[in-house]
């Protein structure tokens, strides 16, 4: 079904305190635009200059070669996504597709990962689309690793339309408590909480790795838009009744 077998295994690690993925507290964090932290959060990169022998570093011919082929390899891969989506798609310009290397700085993933980004324009509700990144140079990347993550064409006219579907799916397995509209409490401090509404279920930022969500995306009522890492009560419950309350001042 194109589902890449680490969904479900992220969701079940997506507690805040498991998954490095997500905030390591329970507290709901900050939430954007996905696909607008797409374009912000995966920006490629560049490794400082060598000031050891001055600002500039002529290139050698080697230097040279290896650029070249990291330019032929982008192009190819831009070129197989492309080859999956349909023409129209393209050709009006509603859909971008953009191939970059990243630099990982993190001692335990590979140095350089392999970003492919799928932006639609989307309709009202703003930009759609996916992101995902391979563990490899651009020139390493092969058609088959590449196949295995792009989305169905049912995926493509979904957001040909506007429609924001997720790719990966959300888990299907998974229940979650409330629904969208519920009236939520989240907790934002050590021991503060503020009410809201809930406006996502399975919410997922663009830089966030393939099959990773977040149950919730909440509107607080102080205006600020944000997600529920986890789906308990230490996290997001539901909101307290304040009818019949009195307030006495001394």
């Amino acid at each position: 079904n194109g589902r890449p077998r680490t969904i479900l295994a992220s969701w079940r690690h997506l507690s805040a305190s498991r998954n490095p993925s997500l905030p390591r507290d329970a507290f709901v964090r900050e939430a954007s635009s996905g696909v607008q932290t797409v374009a912000r959060g995966t920006e490629e990169v560049r490794p400082h200059a060598n000031m050891n022998g001055g600002p500039f570093k002529l290139s050698t011919e080697e230097n040279a070669d290896a650029a070249k082929k990291k330019r032929e390899a982008i192009a190819r891969i831009k070129k197989w996504v492309e080859s999956r989506i349909p023409d129209k798609h393209i050709k009006d310009r509603t859909c971008v597709v953009d191939v970059s290397e990243i630099v990982c700085g993190d001692p335990d993933c590979a140095p350089i990962d392999t970003a492919v980004r799928i932006i639609y324009e989307g309709k009202a509700e703003g930009p759609v689309g996916t992101a995902f990144a391979f563990p490899c140079e651009a020139v390493e990347l092969t058609r088959e690793a590449l196949d295995e993550r792009v989305p169905p064409a049912s995926t493509f006219e979904d957001w040909y339309e506007g429609k924001p579907t997720h790719w990966p799916p959300p888990p299907d397995d998974v229940t979650l408590r409330f629904e969208r509209g519920a009236r939520v409490e989240c907790k934002v401090g050590k021991k503060e909480w503020a009410p809201g509404a809930v406006t996502m279920l399975w919410f997922r930022q663009g830089d966030w790795p393939p099959g990773v969500f977040a149950p919730y995306q909440v509107q607080l009522d102080d205006g600020r838009l944000i997600f529920a890492p986890d789906d308990a009560n230490k996290c997001i419950r539901a909101e307290v009744s304040r009818k019949g309350w009195c307030c006495f001042g001394g």
